[in-house]
């Protein structure tokens, strides 16, 4: 069950950066699915969430991790908020507060989704292990090899995704076409493979931090 919810939220934050191909309406309400998914999964890991909050737990790279992303989290809910002309239409702001509001919400959305692709790598491989038990599979050594191999070069082209194809440009002028239908695409790719760029460096991080 919280494999499908994990899917889900993959599902929801993947396509939430690309207005263009979602549109604004869907936009807004596919962060709204995003933060009930979100939501359910902090109710599952409450008790570790209140000793994150409390700070009882020891300073380490998950929970430096964990911590950015709780306050980039309430930063990106407060401004969509703040904006929104669809899904939550209360503040409705106009004018210069508006762009700066708006600016806000793009900035943290943006390192709020980098942070997620590290928070999965962080979790990576009790997740792989469960996808692994519920289907009864063994991977070989061998094979491991190539998934390693597969995460470099997923580093790699998340890397050049990043910086070649102008990610930040793309998200403050985003109500710019990209290229009509087949560019729009294109920049989900770019996404995809920016997440999943971050979500190999954290696995090859913890599994060095494990050998240490």
């Amino acid at each position: 069950m919280r494999m499908l919810l994990y899917i889900l939220i993959w599902a929801a934050i993947l396509f939430l950066p690309n207005r263009l191909l979602t549109t604004e309406p869907v936009h807004e309400y596919l962060g709204l699915i995003f933060l009930l998914l979100g939501g359910i999964h902090l109710i599952l890991v409450r008790r570790y969430l209140r000793a994150l909050i409390t700070l009882q737990l020891r300073v380490t790279p998950l929970n430096i991790v964990n911590t950015v992303m709780l306050v980039l989290l309430v930063v990106v809910i407060a401004t969509g908020i703040m904006i929104s002309l669809y899904a939550v239409p209360v503040v409705r702001l106009r004018g210069l507060t508006s762009i700066y509001v708006h600016g806000t919400h793009l900035a943290a959305a943006v390192l709020f989704y980098l942070i997620v692709g590290i928070h999965v790598g962080f979790h990576w491989h009790a997740i792989w292990n469960a996808i692994l038990r519920s289907f009864s599979l063994h991977i070989p050594a061998s094979i491991s090899r190539i998934f390693d191999a597969l995460g470099v070069l997923l580093i790699i082209a998340g890397l050049h995704a990043f910086i070649t194809t102008h990610i930040y440009e793309k998200i403050l002028y985003e109500h710019l076409s990209f290229g009509g239908i087949v560019g729009t695409w294109q920049y989900q790719l770019d996404l995809a493979l920016i997440f999943a760029a971050c979500m190999s460096c954290a696995v090859f991080f913890e599994r060095l931090r494990m050998r240490k």
